[in-house]
């Protein structure tokens, strides 16, 4: 294939900075000839999945300033769609022009050029369907990009969840999974749910699509914005935000004002910047008596081409195989199955969905994924499936949780405890870090250390339910009210760059 098709690509989606066209028409590290554009190609790659820089597209001079012995194309007024489509075509015609070539070195052996020709000629075929099929001799560039992410800890392969040890184990999660958190009802899933909708959009910078069956979409935009500047959620219904104080002086009834002021402008300066199409969008269709199917949802999937799907209450869509809504095992296990294989498969998209834990589930809470309601379709159809289990702690107020994985591919933890304070805290819960012996281990200034209160068998979550709180140390509101006003100030500081660009 011709280096000017594939720079003249790489030079466009640096320009454009969106990286989903290529994601989506499946294009790997492998695909490129040209050593330069599969070496940029990488750098993207690795830049886009960075903690620090999640999300992001590099700039044109940040490569240029890298590889400055690489001449990119200039801008062009091309679009990026057919720059994808005319990088796979040119992929194809060298491969025609690999077998041309091939084939006239056999033309004194006739048999064994047309055995070639058939062989070759099923290859072709089947990489022109829309599948997933490797031969590993000829991915190794894509294997050998994904274990030196891993093994340099640089980022994660898919969009960051709001807990280290949950990203450590999975590595975000990944186009194409389906996970369902499950739990019994006022187990805060919903707030669980929108924690990872907004972290995936504050801290990713990813278009996500939250779709709501069982509450209005007006008060999941509520609890979004509570989540986004950390205020008590109880306080926002009250109308008292102005009575919260926060550390940077004034209340967060200023912090609210000023999010309302700044978050469209900061998605603009986002897309300015990067080409990411930054945004939250909440979608409910219960007013359409023939909606709330998975086809619907295909339909929203593919109006708004989000990054991340996010489904409240699965249980609630409609069964598009029977025409109708039921509870039943049956109905329960098409919506399961159609939500795996249309929208996460089908579409390449990650998908979390929430679900209720069966009644009588309390006493093997934790344990298995035969605790989930309505079919057993959802636990093996499922990526990752997380129960929520929720511990009442003395004061009202605050809240723990446990995350418990019940099921999930390659990965080996039981499960983990956060915060459940609404919607102030969902951070990790720390514990007082002890030797093997139970001796407290202290740190170089003679103080306890913290570690994340981690389950790595099911015992220990058992456990957790027993523990005293004195082990405890809570991260107390001010710290969180401290991330949310560095954040504002951050915003506030790229909306007056792109103001002044103006």
């Amino acid at each position: 294939m011709p280096a000017n098709t594939e720079l003249r690509l790489i030079a466009k989606l640096l320009e454009v900075g969106d990286l989903r066209p290529l994601l989506d028409a499946r294009i790997r590290v492998d695909h490129f000839q040209d050593d330069y554009a599969r070496r940029i190609f990488r750098r993207i790659l690795r830049y886009h999945r960075d903690v620090r820089t999640t999300g992001k597209i590099p700039t044109r001079a940040f490569i240029e300033q890298a590889y400055p012995t690489v001449d990119l194309p200039d801008r062009d007024r091309a679009e990026l769609g057919p720059l994808v489509e005319e990088f796979t075509q040119g992929r194809l015609k060298f491969e025609l022009r690999e077998i041309v070539d091939n084939v006239s070195d056999m033309v004194n052996r006739p048999d064994e050029a047309i055995k070639y020709i058939g062989q070759r000629y099923f290859e072709l075929a089947k990489g022109r369907r829309i599948t997933e099929d490797f031969v590993l001799s000829e991915s190794l560039e894509t294997v050998k990009d994904r274990y030196e992410s891993i093994r340099d800890r640089e980022g994660y392969i898919g969009i960051p969840y709001p807990w280290k040890t949950l990203n450590d184990v999975t590595g975000g999660i990944l186009d194409g999974e389906f996970v369902v958190m499950y739990g019994r009802p006022k187990s805060m899933k919903t707030w669980v749910l929108l924690t990872c909708a907004c972290h995936a959009y504050d801290v990713a910078s990813r278009r996500v699509l939250i779709c709501t069956r069982e509450m209005k979409p007006e008060q999941i935009m509520d609890r979004c914005i509570c989540i986004l500047i950390g205020a008590p959620y109880s306080a926002f219904k009250m109308g008292t935000l102005r009575d919260v104080p926060c550390p940077e002086g004034g209340t967060m009834e200023d912090r609210f004002y000023t999010l309302l002021d700044c978050m469209q402008s900061d998605e603009g300066v986002c897309t300015l910047e990067t080409g990411h199409g930054k945004s939250l969008v909440v979608t409910s269709d219960r007013a359409d008596p023939d909606g709330g199917g998975v086809m619907g949802l295909y339909q929203k999937v593919n109006d708004h081409q989000p990054d991340l799907v996010c489904v409240d209450a699965m249980y609630l869509m409609r069964d598009d195989r029977a025409g109708k809504r039921s509870i039943k095992w049956d109905n329960q296990a098409a919506i399961s199955q159609d939500i795996k294989d249309k929208i996460a498969l089908g579409l390449n998209k990650p998908v979390i969905g929430t679900n209720q834990a069966k009644r009588d589930s309390e006493e093997r809470a934790g344990k298995s994924v035969s605790n989930i309601s309505f079919s057993d379709s959802y636990g093996m159809d499922c990526d990752m499936a997380v129960e929520l289990i929720k511990k009442s702690t003395r004061d009202k107020e605050v809240n723990e949780l446990a995350l418990s994985i019940t099921a999930a591919r390659e990965v080996n933890l039981t499960g983990f405890a956060i915060h459940g304070n609404a919607a102030t805290t969902f951070s990790q819960l720390m514990t007082r870090a002890r030797y093997p012996d139970g001796s407290l281990r202290l740190g170089k200034d003679g103080q306890p250390q913290e570690e994340p209160v981690v389950f790595q068998e099911y015992l220990d979550l058992k456990n957790f339910f027993r523990e005293s709180e004195e082990d405890r140390k809570f991260n107390p509101p001010a710290v969180n009210a401290d991330l949310a006003a560095k954040a504002f100030a951050e915003a506030n500081r790229s909306s007056r760059k792109h103001k002044k660009k103006k």
